[in-house]
This record gives C-alpha cells, structure tokens and sequence, in this order.
C-alpha cells in the first residue's frame, strides 16, 4: 500500500482513492503515479518511463505528456504550482512533497506475519502480531481474513490478563467484534466463524460459540484449527469426536489432547486421562528441544494432578517442577507455572512438610487456591473471602466455587464442601465446569467422603 497526502495506492489492483473513496484512473496510470511517488523525490527520467511502461512500443513523449495530465487530473494536481507531481525540465517528473509524506507499506505481508507470530503462541511476540493485524485491518477493511486474525491477536491479549485478578473484558469485546466484522464481510470464511466461535465459547456463551464453530467445519471440514475450536466449546462425546478430527488432520497438535483428557478426568477414566497427558508431556519435552510453533504447555502439571490423586507424591512434585523449569514466553506458560507452584503447595502439605508449602503458597498468592493453601497453615479466612469476591467481581464463578469449597475443606466442613460443589455441578451451564474434582489436591480429603460417588457420578454424567 502506498499513502500520499490523502491519497492511496492498492499495488495488487492499481487502484487510486482518495479518503477511501475511489478516483478514476487507469491501472496503468495509477502504476506511473505510484513508480514516481515511490521514488520518493528522485527524478523519473522520461526515457525510464517509456521503456517501463511502452516497452517495445514505438511512442512518442506526448504520449508520456498526455498521461501525466491525465494523473494530474485526477489529484487534482496544478502543474504551475504542483503538491504531488513536479516536471524537471526537460528530463522527466518527480514527486513534489517531502519524503516522509511517502509511506509504503505490504497489508498482506503484514497480515502473513502477524499469523506466524499467533502461531508461536510467544507472549513476547503478540504485541508485534496485533499491530501487524491492527495495520493490516487499516489498510484493507474489507479483508475479511485479516479481521479474523485480529480476533485471534485481541483474544490472546486478553488470555495474558484472565489469569489475574483484573481479566481486560475490554479486549475481549474487541475481539469479538473483529470476529463479528469478519463474518459479516465474508459469510464464507471459516476463520472468521471459527474464531467468533472460540470467543463466544471463552466468553461463557457456549451455544452461540458451538453453533459458530460448527458453521465453520462445515465451510472448510479439513481444516484441522476449525475442529479444536469446536473441541474447546464443545464438551463431552461431541469434545471428543472433534479431538479426533483434529489429531487425524494435524497429529502432533497437543493441546488437542488436552482437551479430550478433561473430558476423561470428568468421566472418572483416569487411566484413559493419564494415558493422554503422558503423551502431552512427551510432546511438551520434545518441543521444548526442537522450538517448533504451537507448543503445548500445561502436560507436566496435569500428569502430576493424576498422579498425586493416587498418592504418588514423589513422581507428581517431578512432574509440577517440570512445568515450571519448561516455562518460557508461551502465552499460558505464566498459568501452568503457577498452577504447578499451587499443586506443589498441596502435594507438600500432604506429606506433612508445612514449611516448605508455607513457602511455596507464599511465592504464589496471585493464585486464588495459594490463598486457601496459605488459610491452611495460618487460618486466616479473610485473605480467602477475598479472593473469592473478587473472583466473583471478575465473572469467574466456577472458580469462586471451587475455592469456596476448598475452604470448607480446609475448615474441616466437608459436608458443606460437598454441597457447594454439588450446587456448582447442578447450575453451571453444559460444559467442563467442575472436571477437576476429581484430581484436584485441594480437594482430596473429599475423596473419602460418604457422598464422593454421587457427585463424581453428577460430573461423569455432565460428561457424556
């Protein structure tokens, strides 16, 4: 894309506008235009002219003469006093405004790098990705394909600030409507649908995400990134059923088993869970070796949940140090390390090692469940009660449930944990909410409770 003053050059077409409203020109007179303002002031010879643009033809200057008049026209440019075409005197034209006024710049090109940087998933690269989709949405706003990669770029921001306890809903409006643009501009388009699906799935309106994502596996049902956005908002046998696809199109994609070993924890398959996240694991090793794009994170500390839940202590706290030694500038690197950081403070506690968990609980406290690790040796509530009303101020319910029932857990009333858990199985919406009961360290006195089996069938049956 070329800008001058408030004009604009499309190269793939050769179209002319001006303030996003298009000038008649020829394409081959919006090309001369463009080969001299791009020189930037230097002077165009007459003869560079005729043999670029009348190349084995016989024509004579006013032919050139007649062209330049004609551009001159359209800008509406005097030629006794001219702001964008200046004619040197016998010897050919130049570009009469200053250099800097010139901004060339590759909207697609743009577009192609800011999609490589998403597919890094590098945190330190999603500022350079959203500027390049924010460029490229500028240049074109009727790229459809470009919206949809701002989408992406908006929700992965907004994935950077979920985890504390201040989540940017701001940004995920923002993507949402990038989404919304892009489908509305290309109803054909399955990124576009597949990433307004994801949005509306991450943003708790699951139906209206899974219906978007379904229109995009049926746009394009080879495309292996449609199938796990489905899989993410889709849940039980239909979660499973999209894992499938996308690990038969895209084999070494592990988050996709991420997903699927949700499913298993809730089902209580435990053996099926711990089967996928020792292959996650084994991916996340390698990848962490060979820095290939979409990496997987999370694997380590997963394993080690399924682990610990059996008692295995020694093998899970490996595990969770894994994860936090593997963390790097991934997107959700920052959150599996913590989360292993909060299961190394339980798992300790376990065994009966307070000083060490009193450590670890107070190097995580940004982590609501570090909080109630930290109720568990101190026995301050309040820090508790905090924690959980900001994370109902920050819409993250599901979670405010489960650290309610972890401090009743820790207040000995296990009884009451199990009602509150029972409660948050019974209205959540369809979907995961709750699947890490069963693994869950903060939760484990529970799993002796007379009433387990009737709330891990509740899960189970959310899960079919």
């Amino acid at each position: 894309m070329i800008r001058f003053g408030s004009f604009q050059i499309e190269p793939r077409t050769w179209l002319l506008s001006k303030d996003d409203a298009p000038v008649d020109l020829s394409p081959r007179l919006v090309e001369i235009l463009a080969f001299i303002v791009s020189r930037g002031g230097e002077i165009v010879t007459k003869e560079e002219l005729l043999e670029k643009f009348w190349p084995d033809v016989n024509v004579t200057e006013n032919t050139l003469t007649r062209a330049i008049a004609d551009i001159r026209k359209a800008i509406g440019d005097d030629p006794s006093a001219p702001k964008y075409l200046e004619t040197a005197s016998r010897r050919g034209y130049k570009f009469a405004g200053p250099k800097d006024s010139v901004v060339q710049s590759d909207p697609f090109q743009d577009w192609v790098k800011g999609k490589l940087a998403l597919d890094t998933l590098d945190g330190s690269k999603l500022d350079e990705a959203t500027r390049a989709f924010e460029r490229a949405v500028a240049e074109l706003p009727r790229y459809a394909p470009a919206h949809a990669g701002l989408a992406n770029a908006y929700l992965l921001q907004y994935e950077r600030t979920r985890f504390g306890s201040k989540p940017d809903r701001g940004l995920m409006a923002r993507a949402i409507e990038a989404a919304r643009h892009a489908t509305t501009i290309d109803a054909s388009l399955g990124e576009g649908w597949a990433a307004l699906g994801y949005l509306l799935s991450a943003s708790g309106r699951t139906e209206d995400g899974q219906a978007a994502s379904r229109r995009a596996t049926a746009i394009e049902p080879d495309n292996w990134r449609h199938h796990y956005r489905l899989a993410y908002g889709a849940w039980g046998e239909e979660r499973l059923r999209a894992v499938d696809r996308t690990l038969a199109l895209m084999p070494g994609f592990a988050p996709a088993r991420m997903l699927a070993c949700m499913v298993f924890v809730a089902r209580g398959t435990i053996e099926r869970a711990e089967r996928e996240a020792t292959m996650g694991a084994e991916i996340q090793r390698q990848q962490l070796v060979d820095q290939t794009p979409l990496p997987a994170v999370g694997f380590h500390w997963l394993r080690g949940l399924i682990l610990a839940s059996r008692g295995e202590h020694d093998d899970a706290l490996a595990g969770f140090e894994e994860e936090i030694a593997s963390a790097s500038t991934h997107v959700y690197a920052r959150e599996f390390a913590l989360n292993a950081r909060v299961a190394i403070g339980f798992t300790r506690l376990a065994q009966g090692d307070v000083d060490q968990a009193r450590t670890v609980f107070a190097g995580a406290l940004s982590h609501p469940k570090a909080v109630a690790g930290a109720y568990a040796i101190d026995r301050d509530r309040a820090p508790v009660d905090e924690a959980i009303a900001e994370l109902i101020k920050s819409e993250r319910h599901v979670e405010a449930a489960l650290v309610t029932a972890g401090a009743e857990v820790i207040r000995g009333d296990t009884d009451h944990a199990i009602d509150h858990l029972d409660k948050l199985l019974t209205t959540a919406p369809a979907g995961p909410a709750g699947w890490i009961i069963p693994i869950d360290p903060m939760l484990a006195p529970l799993r002796e409770h007379p009433r387990k089996q009737a709330l891990f069938a509740k899960l189970a049956a959310r899960a079919a």
